[in-house]
């Protein structure tokens, strides 16, 4: 089974749709597309405000993505009508001009942090996975293949 940090800090393995918590608590869901979610108790008020996107829960996708542990970080979107404060474990690579998105990466081993930080910020509109398909898991070096 594959492990997964999510972005509130919750762990939970997942292969062949079977979905088992490691440290986390919450609920599976299973979307329109029969695709499985872990959704943290931590996590639904935002959802259910639009500011987090259940797409960081959906664990088909973030496998796919090869987001699986020991990936150390998640790639995110963030709309924001503002510049981003410094926020350890947060780390911006690119903002947009002609959109209020910029994307960045979550150190995992810091992600409920830097959730709790985002979340604070009444400009960030909504954070969403930034859903990057990779050819190979990002844990393959060139050297390997």
């Amino acid at each position: 089974m594959s492990q997964f940090t999510l972005i509130t800090g919750d762990i939970v393995s997942y292969d062949s749709n079977q979905v088992a918590t490691i440290n986390a608590i919450g609920e599976i869901k299973i979307n329109r597309f029969a695709e499985p979610l872990f959704i943290p108790d931590s996590a639904k008020a935002a959802i259910e405000l639009g500011r987090l996107d259940d797409n960081l829960f959906n664990l088909k996708k973030l496998l796919r993505s090869g987001y699986a542990d020991p990936c150390p970080t998640t790639r995110v979107l963030i709309e924001t009508t503002e510049p981003l404060p410094d926020i350890k474990g947060l780390l911006i690579k690119r903002r947009f001009s002609i959109i209020d998105f910029c994307s960045a990466e979550i150190e995992k081993s810091h992600s409920k942090a830097v959730l709790d930080a985002l979340l604070e910020l009444e400009y960030v509109q909504q954070i969403q996975l930034d859903e990057v398909m990779q050819l190979q898991p990002p844990s393959i070096q060139k050297s390997q293949i």
